[in-house]
């Protein structure tokens, strides 16, 4: 009875947010050790009252006797925007009036890190907790807020939201449990004998969130549900059936594939680079330069002094130039793996490209299903090659070695670079649609 515009923008602090903040504080205090803790309102849904005009939609009734509930209920489709509301405000108490720094929320679990050494005495529970973990408790005590000794944690490790976090070796990982539950979870929505071809909205809608939720721990893997999100796209009817299509099959399985191959650690420091960190000469740093045109692809390896280029392939599923600009960053990911082959090792590479559409996909790795092949081929690679990728937005006027490149103006490539190597470019044929060998 609730629409879903009515309750969205609801935001939870995840993983990506954890590290953003385990990275800030690395870079101010070194590696020092820390702790995490995480603290639980007690009954935190049902500690929100709900307007009478809600109430008497939830009036129960046992036996003759007909009662009214009150308050919010666990479940309910406006329940988490309503908390939500309330504990933004407690959060932001808590770190304005009592100083609690880092924390972040996720639905009813407060939790964030501390220096080792960093606690402070808790008298209601007669020990010592770490000081921003006893600082919010006292504002909770101050606002009435109800909480229990058997959910307030602290430790090296912590599991946080179904992982378990390491602040001191900066790893998030998913426990093999979790795992198994995830690749069940896959093999389930692929298998028709489990649920039939036909899924209904909610079934799509509840799986793209457990899906969405393993991402904290497997972020590259976000192209598994392009095809899924298209399908659900424009509909509003819950109960409706949705085809489960090939498309979304191939891409689920692609999903668990990787998986099931995972050691389920996600490291939390190797995000923290971009291209301006990349050094000349380090054998483990690698720069591209890319570009498409009506003519071809091109891709300039300015530090190998290194231009590769071919024809548009007359067989791409699509034929704006934003498909082949895509195509060009995939091209020069996949030059990491010829490298890998022949002993040469890169960890981190910056992709430089003037198409802002192919920059914006890369650093979201979220796209429509005609460009989706691409990410995927290129996630391939970097996991295989344990590849760090930036893909960063250059002016067109300074991407003019690339350009010339995928123009065929070889000659003009020489006149800009001297000495420059030009070499045939094979796109991957996967990212094209194809089979992958």
């Amino acid at each position: 009875m609730i629409r879903p515009e009515s309750i969205k923008g609801a935001v939870l602090d995840g993983i990506p947010a954890l590290g953003d903040s385990l990275r800030r504080f690395r870079a101010a205090h070194g590696d020092v050790p820390l702790v995490m803790w995480k603290s639980d309102v007690s009954q935190a849904y049902r500690r929100m009252p709900v307007s009478p005009y809600w109430q008497i939609r939830q009036v129960v009734t046992i036996g003759s006797d007909r009662h009214v509930d009150r308050c919010n209920l666990f479940g309910g489709r406006g329940s988490l925007r309503v908390f939500s509301a309330f504990n933004a405000l407690v959060s932001w108490i808590a770190a304005t009036k009592f100083g609690v720094d880092f924390k972040h929320n996720y639905v009813d679990d407060d939790y964030g890190f501390a220096l080792h050494r960093d606690v402070e005495w808790y008298q209601p529970y007669g020990k010592y907790l770490p000081t921003p973990q006893v600082r919010l408790l006292l504002c909770w005590d101050e606002l009435g807020i109800p909480h229990e000794p058997a959910k307030q944690l602290a430790g090296p490790v912590l599991p946080v939201i179904g992982f378990l976090v390491d602040p001191n070796r900066m790893t998030v990982s998913l426990p093999e449990e979790g795992k198994q539950k995830l690749i069940q979870a896959l093999d389930d929505f692929c298998d028709p004998a489990s649920g039939g071809r036909r899924r209904s909205l909610a079934t799509f809608q509840a799986f793209a969130g457990y899906a969405n939720w393993a991402f904290n721990v497997y972020p590259l893997l976000k192209p598994a549900l392009s095809c899924m999100y298209d399908k659900m796209n424009g509909k509003s009817n819950r109960h409706a059936g949705i085809y489960v299509n090939a498309a979304i099959t191939r891409d689920l399985k692609w999903m668990r594939q990787h998986v099931s191959r995972s050691d389920g650690v996600h490291i939390l420091a190797a995000n923290a680079w971009s291209p301006a960190d990349l050094v000349q000469g380090d054998l483990g740093d690698e720069l591209a330069l890319t570009d498409a045109s009506g003519h071809g692809l091109g891709v300039y390896l300015p530090w190998l002094r290194m231009g590769f280029h071919c024809d548009l392939p007359t067989d791409a599923p699509a034929g704006t130039i934003f498909f082949f600009e895509a195509l060009a960053v995939c091209a020069a990911i996949h030059q990491v793996r010829v490298w890998k082959k022949v002993g040469r090792s890169v960890h981190r590479l910056a992709v430089l490209s003037d198409n802002t559409n192919t920059v914006a996909i890369f650093n979201s790795l979220r796209a429509t299903p005609p460009y989706n092949p691409i990410l995927k081929s290129a996630v391939d690679v970097m996991i295989e090659c344990n590849l760090d990728v930036r893909v960063e937005h250059i002016p067109g006027i300074q991407n003019v070695v690339a350009d010339a490149l995928s123009r065929g103006k070889l000659q003009l490539a020489r006149e800009l670079v001297p000495g420059i190597d030009l070499l045939p470019l094979v796109p991957p044929r996967d990212a094209l649609g194809a089979s992958p060998q």
